[in-house]
């Protein structure tokens, strides 16, 4: 079904991660930087993590895609249209049109920052255990699957009906996450798609819905 298996593509994250440095520094303090504006709301804050979310989405789409994983994945080039068109989304709702964040305290908060953590240390912990060790880490804006998590991680704390319509994407992402890591046993993508789970269960539940 895939043509290559898990130790190539660990091999492929070692190579990329090679290239990109020093690039995980900035994408690790921009990832930061949102989660500290989403814990402590200041005038433009949401524009700040919209446009963080927006530039890890790009970087997938427009780098990681068609110049990396397209060397092994023929499907790289559609994957980096859609990472592309999830970024347009999130400039034009977080952005352009910004809503207003909800205050961390309660259950959409604390499991917002819990998977904010783990998409920021987790998944590079768990990426990192396979032969390739940690040189192949997933790293937040730098790859999909953290990417992704983040992004379902600082929608929990968006007001509004903006949360549920940017999540398709990120909802499709985990699908194939879910098969990637079942097909080729990578625990970074199975764990992508089980921490998904209560990220999009929250995202529908009743009590966000606008009055």
């Amino acid at each position: 079904m895939f043509p290559f298996d898990a130790e190539v593509l660990a091999s492929s994250y070692a190579l990329y991660n090679a290239a990109v440095w020093p690039a995980q520094v900035f994408a690790l303090a921009l990832a930061l930087a949102a989660v500290w504006l989403s814990v402590s709301p200041r005038r433009g804050g949401l524009r700040v993590i919209g446009a963080v979310l927006a530039a890890g989405w790009l970087w997938c789409g427009l780098v990681f895609f068609p110049r990396y994983l397209a060397q092994l994945d023929f499907m790289a080039p559609v994957y980096g249209w859609v990472f592309a068109a999830q970024a347009a989304l999130l400039l034009w709702a977080l952005v352009w049109r910004p809503a207003a964040l909800r205050a961390a305290p309660g259950i959409a908060g604390v499991a917002a920052l819990a998977l904010a953590a783990a998409a920021i240390f987790g998944l590079p912990l768990v990426s990192g255990v396979g032969e390739a060790g940690f040189a192949a880490a997933r790293i937040v804006g730098l790859a999909p699957g953290p990417t992704v998590l983040f992004t379902l991680a600082l929608l929990l704390l968006v007001e509004g009906r903006a949360p549920r319509l940017l999540s398709a994407i990120p909802l499709l992402w985990c699908g194939v996450a879910a098969v990637t890591g079942w097909v080729l046993g990578v625990p970074e993508s199975l764990a992508l798609a089980v921490l998904a789970l209560p990220a999009f269960g929250l995202l529908l539940w009743p009590a966000r819905r606008p009055a």
